[in-house]
């Protein structure tokens, strides 16, 4: 099937807390003192981050906003090539089916408590004015990896124009708000991950390293949602 490309995907609210905790790490590194506190609070961050890049998901409850040029895809694109704004056959183009999923990349898409606003505005016509898609007209696939939306049965999303992000979604990715419900495997490789960059503070060693086996990597190997396509 198709997939829908955004033009850009940002986190609109980052997270509250990490999968790994400030104690957490220490008692990893075995350090007692407060002196390197703010060291490894911001190694925990990037490694956090790595991980996510890596396995391209979500950990603690994350805000993110999508902007794409249509609901079928990006103007110009295989997708859109032969439809209308509305998602109906141009005369002559038969066969062309609209792709109506839009897919949420980062996954889990948070499945219920406060964080599960799914917005979706949209630019109807050249006029420029921004509208609010009402949540009576599509409905949000919180069980699927990636999570996606789509309009609701028999129907298609709204005519629209097609232009560069006039298109946006707006959603809560996530675990839990916390690092309590992140997969352990997840855990344990950002805590390797905060020791090496502990250990290792210049772009260059000395003597040759060797990754360790069953390390980062694969562990957060078991976490890539690609690998179930």
């Amino acid at each position: 099937k198709g997939q829908v490309r955004y033009r850009r995907l940002v986190r609109a609210t980052e997270p509250a807390s990490r999968p790994g905790t400030l104690s957490e790490a220490k008692a990893h590194l075995r350090i007692d003192s407060t002196a390197e506190d703010s060291l490894i609070t911001t190694l925990i961050d990037t490694a956090t981050r790595w991980a996510e890049d890596y396995c391209d998901r979500t950990f603690c409850h994350t805000q993110w906003t999508m902007r794409m040029d249509s609901f079928y895809g990006s103007v110009g694109s295989p997708t859109q090539f032969g439809l209308k704004a509305d998602g109906a056959n141009i005369e002559g183009r038969r066969g062309v089916v609209p792709q109506l999923d839009i897919e949420l990349p980062r996954p889990p898409l948070v499945t219920s408590g406060t964080a599960t606003a799914l917005t979706i505005t949209y630019t109807p016509s050249v006029s420029g004015t921004t509208a609010t898609l009402s949540a009576t007209e599509y409905r949000g696939d919180r069980q699927a990896t990636p999570g996606a939306c789509r309009p609701l049965y028999g129907q298609t999303w709204p005519s629209h124009l097609l232009d560069q992000n006039s298109t946006t979604v707006t959603w809560w990715a996530g675990y839990s708000a916390d690092g309590t419900s992140v997969p352990s495997a997840a855990k344990s490789a950002i805590l390797m991950l905060v020791a090496h960059l502990w250990r290792n503070r210049e772009m260059t060693a000395e003597a040759a390293l060797t990754a360790v086996p069953m390390g980062t990597k694969a562990q957060l190997d078991t976490l890539r949602w690609g690998s179930y396509r």
